[in-house]
């Protein structure tokens, strides 16, 4: 197992979600192996590269169940956040994706313990948190990026 960077924020999230059953020993292992067993990295790039290995119903149940997000259908990237981009990466993972017609923002959630970074970063928006796959977040992580 890879050690993370910033093992104080993101240990006790990993170990939620090895507690919730999201993250099985096996599944660590194979995340691990896919990412050619870095010495160190992040949680969120570890949460990425298992995109395909950890299973989507249980991942969008533990975050509608647990962390009170919401499925609003398929999560996709619209261009008229692109704008939100100037302001650098998406705080703590989570990746605002489309603007409501009241004018708040749907956000994919990657880490719940991550939201008060996204809320402080835009104070003047209310936010909706969005129950999104691994395989839709780490699509959204590439479009915001590629925005920046």
């Amino acid at each position: 197992m890879m050690h993370f960077t910033n093992p104080a924020g993101d240990g006790p999230f990993f170990a939620e979600l090895r507690e919730s059953g999201i993250l099985a020993p096996d599944v660590i292992d194979r995340i691990n192996e896919s990412m050619g067993r870095p010495e160190a990295g992040t949680l969120n790039d570890f949460l990425l590269a298992g995109a395909d290995l950890i299973p989507e119903k249980p991942w969008l149940a533990w975050l509608i169940r647990r962390h009170e997000c919401h499925r609003f259908g398929r999560v996709n990237w619209h261009e008229e956040i692109a704008p939100l981009c100037s302001a650098g990466p998406a705080p703590g993972g989570n990746v605002p994706y489309r603007k409501c017609h009241d004018g708040s923002m749907l956000v994919a959630i990657l880490r719940p313990d991550c939201r008060k970074a996204a809320e402080e970063c835009w104070p003047t928006l209310r936010l909706w948190w969005a129950a999104a796959t691994l395989s839709e977040l780490r699509e959204l992580d590439r479009a915001w990026k590629g925005a920046v």
